[in-house]
């Protein structure tokens, strides 16, 4: 007797969107595996990258720099360090606004050093430490993320930054990162990336520069391991990603917290679950 989708879904305690997208992305696993590097390396060569040092894609003022890492990624950076996991790592929430200038030069200058932190404690963003209030672009970019019980649920980690946005392994006086021999893999293969398996760029001012057929084939073997690596690790959140109920009273619960300047975050990631208090 053929099983129904339903009984499937029943049994195995997952959403139809969830089977489907767990579907989705074994398929892309396997055609990704079969990727030729040799001819992604051709294409590195020809589009051509030197990286010019210059710690832009490291900083906010410069764009989205938000680092994804995966669960293995943090452990490295771990033992790299001697920090803890949250030290290192908060939840991946959503892109918010810059922080804002005063427009006084010397003020702001000011204010930045005020902002820099020491490699042994970093501080946590002005996105998580800053209470907002409901009609704040993160509130409503998080809503359908509350749960009933005022919880914010997030897929994965990011790399912490420092109150004005920029990484906290930047270096700033010569933009070199704290933590290069174990920098995430999406550092180490900037400003590439592989996403429905063609070759997409970021903006990058070391786009065009010259790289060698070897440099061009080592780099083409880092991003599709990192592709595949990333496409295994959201397969297995999703294989044990568990859904949650959501109500106004979760809402309020959350409206509240954030009042406070208190954020309580469910992250999901490809070990399961990870409550936290930010």
């Amino acid at each position: 007797m053929e099983e129904s989708s339903s009984d499937s879904q029943q049994k195995s305690g997952k959403t139809k969107y969830q089977l489907i997208l767990i579907a989705s992305l074994k398929k892309e696993i396997e055609m990704a595996r079969r990727l030729d590097p040799e001819k992604l390396a051709h294409e590195l060569e020809k589009t051509g990258f030197s990286c010019q040092y210059c710690g832009k894609c490291c900083r906010r003022a410069f764009g989205d720099n938000r680092v994804v890492l995966t669960p293995p990624e943090i452990e490295k950076i771990q033992k790299h360090t001697g920090l803890s996991k949250l030290e290192i790592a908060g939840p991946l929430i959503p892109e918010t606004c810059q922080p804002e200038e005063t427009g006084n030069k010397e003020e702001d200058r000011d204010r930045e050093i005020d902002r820099e932190i020491s490699f042994v404690q970093p501080e946590i963003s002005k996105t998580d430490e800053e209470p907002f209030s409901e009609t704040s672009p993160l509130f409503e970019l998080l809503k359908e993320d509350i749960d009933s019980e005022g919880n914010i649920h997030a897929y994965g980690w990011m790399l912490r930054q420092k109150r004005n946005g920029d990484c906290i392994f930047l270096e700033k006086e010569t933009n070199r990162c704290r933590i290069y021999p174990v920098r995430p893999m999406l550092c180490s293969t900037y400003p590439f990336y592989i996403e429905g398996l063609k070759l997409y760029t970021c903006e990058c001012e070391g786009l065009g520069g010259h790289i060698s057929t070897e440099e061009s084939r080592k780099l083409a073997e880092a991003l599709l391991s990192r592709y595949i690596a990333e496409l295994e690790d959201t397969l297995a959140m999703y294989e044990k990603y568990e859904d949650f109920e959501k109500g106004k009273e979760g809402l309020e619960i959350a409206r509240n917290n954030l009042e406070k300047g208190t954020c309580v975050y469910v992250v999901h990631d490809s070990k399961g679950v990870t409550k936290i208090i930010n």
